[in-house]
């Protein structure tokens, strides 16, 4: 099996090996965007950074999930740069690629609430927190749960702002 190492980007040390499925292996080029999971169920997009044939030791590999570019994003010389940026400023090889591709580029899964009208919800037996969502979940029907955690942050501050 041929492997890819991929730039993620996160705060991450490392580079991580994924498979490339037989389907990709002839199209993927270093410097092309992957669509990759991470973790049980984060999705990524990442960059292409090293093709080999070396199978990783210490974790089981899984497989690219798909090609989102059809020729390299980046290039060598690029990456290369992105490497010594890396070292320079003490930082990650995948918070540098963060930084330098426009948000438009990056894929990372986002997870939304939403609200189930089949089921009855007694608003009595709700904790504060669990009646803030269901509230907010009325107004909006589908909800971005980092929107969700920023408001309820944001509620809990206001007291504080009208005590002093």
């Amino acid at each position: 099996m041929k492997y890819a190492d991929v730039i993620l980007p996160l705060a991450v040390a490392n580079t991580y090996t994924f498979g490339i499925p037989i389907e990709l292996q002839a199209s993927i080029q270093i410097g092309c965007r992957v669509e990759v999971q991470f973790g049980k169920r984060k999705i990524y997009s990442g960059i292409v950074h090293r093709l080999h044939d070396q199978t990783p030791e210490l974790y089981e590999v899984k497989p690219i999930r798909s090609l989102l570019d059809e020729t390299p994003i980046v290039t060598t010389a690029q990456i290369q740069f992105w490497q010594w940026m890396a070292t320079y400023y003490m930082c990650t090889l995948g918070e540098v690629m963060s930084a330098a591709l426009p948000s438009f580029m990056k894929l990372e899964s986002e997870t939304y609430l939403v609200m189930n009208e089949d089921v009855f919800l007694d608003e009595v037996e709700l904790t504060d927190d669990e009646y803030m969502v269901m509230q907010a979940l009325e107004v909006r029907k589908e909800k971005q749960l980092k929107q969700t955690s920023k408001n309820k942050q944001s509620t809990e501050e206001s007291p504080k702002k009208n005590e002093a």
